[in-house]
């Protein structure tokens, strides 16, 4: 317990300014292709980059700010929620890939024995 408590103090809150680029590294750049607005030298994503700034200064939450620019551009987030459209796009290919692998090692075991001839 005394660890815990321990770790606690020394790794401690994140910084304002590193909650800031966690979040700038968590949102897509509006004009951007496939970039976050953290890396991003284009004016508007430091007009959004400046936006999460003072929220976070007036200690709005991450989720807060996410839901926020969410509301207002779509797909935003590089990292999205968790939903039923993600889960299938995980699960399904896999369990594509295990019905094929099922289906192969079924052939390969019932492979008729070859004939005299």
């Amino acid at each position: 317990m005394a660890g815990i408590v321990g770790w606690g103090l020394v790794v401690g809150e994140p910084s304002e300014r590193d909650r800031v680029e966690a979040l700038g590294a968590r949102i897509r750049c509006p004009v951007c292709q496939g970039e976050s607005i953290a890396d991003s030298p284009t004016p508007y994503a430091n007009d959004i980059l400046g936006f999460v700034e003072e929220k976070v200064d007036e200690g709005w939450s991450d989720e807060q700010i996410l839901d926020y620019l969410e509301a207002r551009f779509e797909g935003i987030r590089l990292d999205p929620r968790f939903s039923g459209t993600t889960v299938l796009l995980w699960v399904l290919p896999a369990g594509v890939a295990a019905a094929g692998a099922w289906l192969a090692f079924r052939r390969l075991i019932r492979r008729p024995e070859p004939a005299d001839g």
